[in-house]
C-alpha cells in the first residue's frame, strides 16, 4: 500500500518520501505538475508610450515570465474558459498596470513592484525583478493582462522552479569481502557513509546521491549502492505562484480526471467493438 512521508515543506520547497510505488508512476506525477497545473502568467500587453532604450518586445517577454501569485481555485484555464471561449475575461485572466517615469535629472530602475493589480490576491511573488532602466525623463505606460495556461503551452505557465525525484538508497555489502580500508568512507562527497566492524551504514540516505563513487573506490567489491525497491524521494520547488501543496494537490485532480476520463472512453470503444461483432 502506498504510503507518503512529508520531509520538508517550507519557503516554497516540498520534499517527501514515497513508499510502495512504481517509477512509472512518479513520473506520471512530475510530468503533471510540470506541464499541467495552471498558474497565471502576463500574456498580452497593451503598450500606450515606452521612451525608453529597451525594445517593446522585450519588455513584454520580461514581463511574461515575471510569476504572479495565483488563487488557482479561484480562475479558470483561458484557453478552456466557456464564457469567453479564450478572449479571456474575469473568470480566467486579470489586468495589470505599469506606469513609471523618471526624472529629468536622474536615472530610475523599474522593478515588478511597480506592476499594479487590480487584484490584491494577483501580485509578482517578487518586488524586485528589474523589468528596465530609465534614463532622465523616460518613461513607460502599459497595461498587461495575464492569463491562466499551462507549462506545456509555454514554460511561463508552469508553477514548478525544480521537481524532481530519485530512488530511495541503500548500502548493499558483501562484509565478507571487506577489508576495513575505508575507500569507501573517503571517496563519498557528501560524507554520509560510516564503516564500524566492517559494515557500511549510510548515515543520511537523504543526502545520497547515488553517484557510486563509493562503489567505484571499493576495490574489493565489497560495496555497492542499490535502492529500496518500490521507495523514492521526491522534491518539488514552486516559483510561488502557487504553494508546494497546491501544485501536489492539483496534479492529483488532474491525473484521477484524466484516468476517469480514459475509463469512460475505453468503455465507450468496447461498446462499439462489441456491437460491430
Amino acid at each position: 500500500m502506498m504510503e507518503i512521508e512529508v520531509i520538508e515543506n517550507k519557503d516554497n520547497k516540498l520534499r517527501f518520501i514515497i513508499h510502495g510505488t512504481t517509477h512509472t508512476f512518479v513520473n506520471a506525477l512530475r510530468r503533471t505538475i510540470i506541464s499541467e497545473v495552471p498558474t497565471l502568467a502576463i500574456e498580452d500587453i497593451i503598450l500606450v508610450e515606452n521612451t525608453s532604450p529597451i525594445l517593446d518586445e522585450m519588455i513584454a517577454l520580461r514581463l511574461g515570465l515575471i510569476p504572479l501569485t495565483t488563487p488557482i481555485d479561484e480562475f479558470t484555464v483561458t484557453s478552456e474558459c466557456e464564457n469567453c471561449g479564450g478572449e479571456g475575461c474575469q473568470f480566467c485572466s486579470a489586468a495589470l498596470t505599469l506606469e513609471v517615469e523618471a526624472d529629468l535629472n536622474e536615472t530610475r530602475m523599474v522593478y515588478s513592484k511597480d506592476l499594479l493589480s487590480e487584484d490584491p490576491k494577483i501580485v509578482p511573488v517578487s518586488d524586485k525583478i528589474p523589468i528596465a532602466k530609465l534614463g532622465p525623463g523616460q518613461k513607460i505606460r502599459l497595461e498587461a493582462i495575464a492569463m491562466m495556461g499551462r507549462g506545456r503551452e509555454h514554460a511561463k505557465w508552469s508553477p514548478a522552479v525544480t521537481c524532481s525525484y530519485r530512488y530511495y538508497p541503500k548500502v548493499v555489502q558483501d562484509v565478507s569481502k571487506c577489508t576495513g580500508c575505508f575507500e569507501c568512507v573517503d571517496a563519498c562527497p557528501k560524507n554520509i557513509l560510516s564503516l564500524s566492524k566492517k559494515v557500511v551504514t549510510l548515515t543520511d540516505p537523504l543526502e545520497c546521491l547515488l553517484c557510486d563513487l563509493c562503489t567505484k573506490a571499493c576495490t574489493f567489491d565489497s560495496l555497492k549502492m542499490g535502492h529500496v525497491e518500490g521507495d523514492f524521494i521526491f522534491f518539488l520547488e514552486t516559483s510561488g505562484a502557487i504553494t508546494p501543496m497546491d501544485a501536489f494537490r492539483k496534479a492529483i485532480e488532474i491525473l484521477k480526471k484524466k484516468a476517469k476520463e480514459f475509463e469512460e472512453e475505453y468503455r465507450v470503444a468496447l461498446d462499439k467493438y462489441q456491437k460491430k461483432k
